[in-house]
């Protein structure tokens, strides 16, 4: 099998441009890797296809090209529903918002590329070089995709492994990209070693991960709570339209007059104006119809200076409890980043509250009751692992509220949905998610979907929710840990070659 691949592989190496394309190709298909189609193989064809190439290729500058081939293809496919907030409910034209996620995805690609470029460079090619050095590389500059210029970590290639594989065991020790790294680690030990090193490292890697998924890391604390999570789907070109104003408050009014749970949770922005500027006798009515129980709902807040503004989370039902503020905000959609060269764009966009102010870094937990600490997100947040383990280990329940009726018809709720069964692992809580039009659900503390509803439907999702208290090597660590074991595997590989 393996001398065919390699076959293969060097009919395609002949023509310089062929082997690219194919890159491209494996890249683009591995979008099947992720939700909601979870095919996740797919992930580890993609992968081995870019390790062998790194390998095989002839130069640094060859292998540049091949890497940024692949991840030209894997980000086009991977984050194209971003076409449809820009030109359906933005309303850019057509050829500009396709222009706009290409030249996104070539800036995304230049991280794969600058993996492979520097295992080539600096690694080389031999065996045990690459097999420690590229997952380490690769491992490295996805986390910097993460992070630079606040950072775009969508596709993660460790989310596609979630919540089914052996490597969601390694979550809550190394998180999302730790368990990625270990992925490309391990497939490039059973391409490119031999004998009992071949087995033992590649299968290992997933036989360790199967035994960490046995480990309990936290624990049950009090009886489970019941929640209702409120699912309104009113559609985007409505949602902020004066003319549907009242008929949106009175769909989320009627929503939690159904609700039966202890605890009620609307979506982000469920409230569609400031809450200052919103009828008194609408907030009061909304805290009648759920009092005693708790009301948990999403609305704009203005701030104390003009042009300040946020997208926050507060708890209706009693104005005593700090509101949450959304920390990491949406580039272009929900602040301009250096306005001076991109402000231009907002000449073609209608896109409402775009200039939203961050919140406040560290943010406390809702306290509900006895055991009951609720640490809200909004939307893109859930896609940071390091952020959502700010509140911990205080919270016992996550919850994700969002609006992502600007995707309406795409993957994206979806692949958001498998970024919030990852928050859940790595931290060892519930996740209850909250939104407009979907995926509305709660997770458990193992990734595993419990219950939700019908993606662009209308109605309650009602269940029950159980509090955890402990912590998880990541909550205490976070990215650390996956930054200096990459850091150890480049310094093996370093000493391998000294050996060698």
């Amino acid at each position: 099998m393996r001398g065919r691949l390699h076959k293969i592989f060097m009919r395609l190496s002949l023509r310089p441009f062929v082997l690219p394309a194919a890159l491209a190709a494996v890249g683009a298909l591995s979008v099947l890797s992720f939700a909601p189609i979870n095919a996740f193989p797919l992930m580890w064809l993609a992968l081995a296809a870019l390790s062998w190439s790194i390998g095989q290729a002839g130069s640094a500058k060859r292998a540049l090209a091949l890497g940024y081939a692949w991840g030209l293809g894997f980000f086009c496919a991977n984050i194209y529903w971003i076409y449809i907030s820009l030109h359906t409910f933005g309303g850019m034209p057509a050829l500009m918002a396709a222009g706009c996620v290409f030249l996104l995805s070539m800036y995304m690609a230049l991280f794969p590329a600058l993996a492979a470029w520097a295992a080539r460079r600096w690694i080389g090619h031999r065996v045990w070089r690459m097999t420690l050095g590229l997952p380490a590389l690769f491992t490295l500059t996805e986390w910097l995709r993460g992070w630079l210029f606040t950072g775009f970590p969508w596709a993660n290639v460790g989310n596609s492994q979630v919540p089914m594989t052996p490597l969601v065991g390694y979550l809550p020790v190394v998180g999302v990209y730790g368990a990625g790294g270990l992925l490309l680690l391990s497939l490039g030990a059973l391409m490119a070693m031999r004998g009992w090193q071949r087995w033992a490292t590649g299968l290992g890697v997933w036989a360790l991960g199967g035994l960490l998924m046995l480990m309990q890391w936290t624990y049950p604390v009090g009886d489970p709570v019941s929640v209702s999570l409120a699912q309104g789907n009113i559609p985007q070109d409505e949602k902020w339209a004066e003319a549907h104003y009242l008929d949106n408050l009175r769909t989320y009014l009627n929503l939690t007059a159904q609700a039966q749970g202890d605890i009620v949770i609307l979506p982000e922005t469920a409230i569609p104006s400031f809450m200052s500027d919103t009828p008194t006798w609408y907030l009061e009515r909304l805290v009648k119809v759920v009092q005693p129980r708790t009301l948990v709902t999403g609305v704009p807040l203005s701030g104390p200076h003009a042009e300040e503004y946020y997208n926050s989370v507060t708890v209706l039902t009693n104005p005593k409890l700090p509101m949450y503020s959304k920390r990491h905000l949406v580039p272009f959609g929900e602040f301009v980043p250096l306005p001076w060269l991109f402000g231009w764009m907002y000449h073609y966009l209608n896109m409402p509250l775009s200039g939203f102010t961050s919140g406040a870094a560290e943010q406390a937990p809702f306290v509900i009751g006895k055991h009951t600490r609720l640490a809200p997100d909004v939307c893109y947040e859930d896609a940071f692992g390091r952020e959502i383990i700010k509140a911990l280990p205080d919270a016992t329940l996550l919850v994700n509220v969002s609006n992502l009726a600007w995707f309406d018809g795409s993957w994206a709720a979806w692949q958001q949905t498998q970024m919030s069964q990852a928050r859940a692992i790595e931290t060892g809580r519930y996740m209850l998610r909250a939104t407009n039009t979907g995926v509305t659900a709660i997770i458990d503390e193992r990734g595993h979907v419990l219950s939700q509803l019908p993606q662009n439907s209308r109605g309650v999702l009602e269940g029950k929710a159980q509090n955890f208290a402990g912590t998880t090597p990541y909550v205490v660590w976070g990215d650390w840990m996956t930054l200096s074991l990459s850091g150890l595997l480049l310094l093996c590989a370093w000493l391998f070659g000294r050996k060698q």
